[in-house]
């Protein structure tokens, strides 16, 4: 019993870290997050994928196991944040096991404490983000591979061997960069075949089984991915490094490499993406850096050791993507060594302890003398000093920055909390920067599924959508509100279009202080009734197009109004992932007199995939005189296309047939400077 208790208040000490204001630091949700969230409900939902196309593609293991976790508590913050909590938690375990096993419980009670009070640790098992079950199933991987060598039976090894490659499978259906780590395994096989050659030859056989059985287990996913290649991006985001490498330039190489290694202990050099960390903030504080160093230095000297070369292998392979990289996003693409990391610290500690002869923590007894010999003192003080820095910088210094609030999206929370808290007539508009599918609809989705099942999305600065009860355009527009934050202030334009209810004010220091109700006023689109209407295939139609000035000088800004009126959303354009909605938009071209474009605005704010037929959308179109034009009048033209493919929808008459691809504007008149 004694010898559990410091594993259980190391437990307890790491539970508390984890799960404390756990709604509320990080103070929202990101995209990435918020997409794994709807991928969840929609499994809930009956949306069942082998391969997610959100966030550039996903693997499925954790949008399953948050969809669990939501049928348990509900479709919630609280369940998507829950996963990685828990799964983090079973890693620090398996870890401390397998260290026990392989190293001394002494030095696998360490890293424990080490892993328990760590930022990174901490903020990756609070992030609702898929990597973060990497670590717990990479422990497993190592703990059952490990268990290869240790069980002499035949029959054990072979069990042992087929939980590896589950485990190694499972790593595969998570993150992308568990393609890298599982080489672990086949590059320690080597090593013992060069230096431990017993160990070699009653090990090889089932390791090799193994990770056969584990390729087998992930063909499905690669098959997939082969006739897909649509649904995973984020391979080819990362491409650059390796195409110079392959072109013999290393130059790219060798500079992320000390980027992402000086990030682990270097202030300054840590991952830089606000999301995850404080800009620059290194994985250790000061001391445990310096442990950590000297751990490295330890395993590489002691590397004929199968254990320590095991240890240095898990770390450098398993943070090969940072190494390909940099040190941006490292916090999630090194996830798969984290418990390897973690345990160099210990490692460090207990050689210096060693060297310097001083007295070992007594872990069985738990009196006066254990608590208070040197070492124990020594290691108290460590870990304390570790866990307030990890405690004042993530609750304080991160969770509470400006910045990291408006990264979480923290004013659309707030927007969520208004709604649920005010009965306001549905539809509502929501105002927001980032008003694509995969982006704000989907952290209001996680938030407030019931009232963003109702909610409409634009970007205010620039457009304006009025839903329609169905009647025709202008005349039933149904009577809504629209939500508007600080960071997307109405267009002077589109003002005469909305009516103030009331003000929300936030944090001053926010960079998006507060937020304003307000109703649509759409009687002032009666002023363009009279237009000629255009009618776009069927999707849509131009109902009326006006220069806000009618003249301008070379270097002025111009504004163009459009008007449209949804008539058939399914045939704006093809659906795209990530979710199979359509992706138009609208363009406005100012034309020579010899058809060259002189400027050009292509951007739709009150995005397609949101559109429902009868809704009419007002857009605000800028565009920039070049300077040096010549005096004139100017043709215009405007339409719309599908940013993937480009095709334009066309002009068609009463019987369906094609006039052209876009549709005459009023002419801009430009005067002498």
């Amino acid at each position: 019993m004694k010898k559990i208790i410091p594993v259980l208040l190391i437990f307890l000490i790491a539970l508390a870290l984890r799960t404390n204001r756990l709604t509320e630091i990080p103070p929202g949700l990101t995209h990435d997050e918020a997409n794994h969230g709807r991928e969840a409900i929609g499994i809930l939902d009956g949306d069942l994928r082998f391969y997610f196309p959100a966030n550039y593609g996903s693997e499925p293991v954790y949008s399953y196991t948050a969809a669990s976790f939501m049928l348990l508590l509900g479709e919630n913050l609280l369940a998507l944040r829950l996963v990685n909590v828990l799964f983090g938690l079973g890693a620090m375990v398996v870890a401390y096991l397998w260290a026990a096993r392989v190293f001394d419980r002494r030095m696998a009670l360490l890293a424990m404490g080490v892993t328990a009070v760590s930022f990174w640790p901490v903020a990756s098992s609070r992030e609702a983000l898929r990597a973060g079950m990497l670590p717990l199933f990479m422990a497993l991987a190592v703990w059952f591979f490990w268990r290869i060598f240790s069980d002499g039976a035949a029959k054990q090894q072979w069990r042992a061997a087929i939980a590896f490659a589950i485990s190694v499978a499972i790593t595969l259906h998570i993150y992308l960069a568990a393609r890298v780590a599982w080489l672990i395994f086949p590059v320690f096989l080597g090593y013992l075949a060069l230096l431990h050659r017993d160990k070699f030859r009653m090990s090889w056989r089932p390791v090799l089984m193994g990770l056969l059985l584990a390729g087998l287990l992930v063909i499905p996913m690669f098959v997939y991915l082969q006739n897909h290649p649509e649904a995973q991006t984020r391979l080819s985001m990362l491409d650059g490094t390796l195409q110079r490498l392959l072109a013999g330039d290393f130059s790219p190489m060798l500079h992320s490499a000390g980027e992402a290694l000086l990030a682990l202990v270097w202030p300054g050099y840590g991952d830089q993406f606000l999301a995850y960390n404080i800009p620059g903030r290194p994985v250790f504080d000061g001391v445990t850096a310096v442990f950590f160093i000297i751990g490295l230095l330890v395993s590489l000297w002691r590397w004929r050791r199968p254990n320590y070369a095991f240890l240095l292998l898990w770390f450098g392979i398993g943070i090969i993507p940072s190494l390909l990289t940099g040190a941006t996003a490292n916090t999630t693409r090194n996830l798969a060594a984290l418990p390897a990391v973690m345990l160099l610290p210990a490692v460090g500690f207990t050689a210096v302890m060693e060297r310097l002869k001083i007295e070992r923590l007594k872990i069985i007894d738990l009196g006066m003398p254990a608590i208070f010999n040197l070492q124990s003192l020594i290691i108290i003080i460590w870990l304390v000093f570790a866990g307030f820095t990890t405690a004042r910088d993530y609750f304080g210094r991160w969770g509470e920055s400006p910045d990291v609030r408006g990264a979480y999206q923290h004013t659309l929370v707030e927007e969520m909390v208004f709604l649920e808290a005010n009965s306001i007539e549905q539809p509502i508009i929501i105002s927001s920067v980032y008003p694509g599918p995969a982006h704000d609809p989907s952290i209001s989705l996680v938030l407030s599924p019931e009232i963003s099942g109702s909610a409409r999305w634009v970007d205010a600065r620039y457009a304006l959508l009025f839903p329609s009860d169905g009647d025709g355009p202008f005349d039933t527009l149904r009577a809504s509100h629209i939500l508007i934050p600080a960071s997307t202030p109405i267009h002077p334009a589109l003002a005469q279009f909305v009516n103030e209810v009331t003000a929300v004010t936030l944090r001053p220091d926010d960079l998006d202080p507060g937020f304003g109700l307000y109703t649509l006023n759409s009687t002032p689109l009666n002023q363009w009734r009279g237009q000629e209407p255009v009618n776009f295939d069927n999707a849509v139609i131009l109902r009326a197009a006006h220069w806000l000035s009618p003249t301008a000088r070379p270097g002025d800004v111009v504004e163009l109004v459009t008007i449209w009126e949804v008539v058939d959303p399914a045939r704006v354009g093809p659906a795209v992932l990530p979710f199979y909605t359509t992706d138009v938009t609208l363009f406005t071209q100012v034309l020579t007199e010899d058809g060259q474009v002189l400027t050009q605005r292509d951007s739709l704010e009150a995005p397609s995939w949101d559109w429902q037929a009868g809704d009419v959308i007002v857009q605000v179109h800028p565009l920039t005189v070049p300077d040096g034009t010549a005096p004139g009048s100017y043709r215009t033209i405007v339409g719309l296309y599908d940013k993937l493919s480009g095709e334009r929808r066309p002009v068609v008459t009463a019987d369906d047939s094609i006039l052209a691809t876009f549709a005459e504007g009023p002419a801009l008149q430009i005067t002498v400077p």
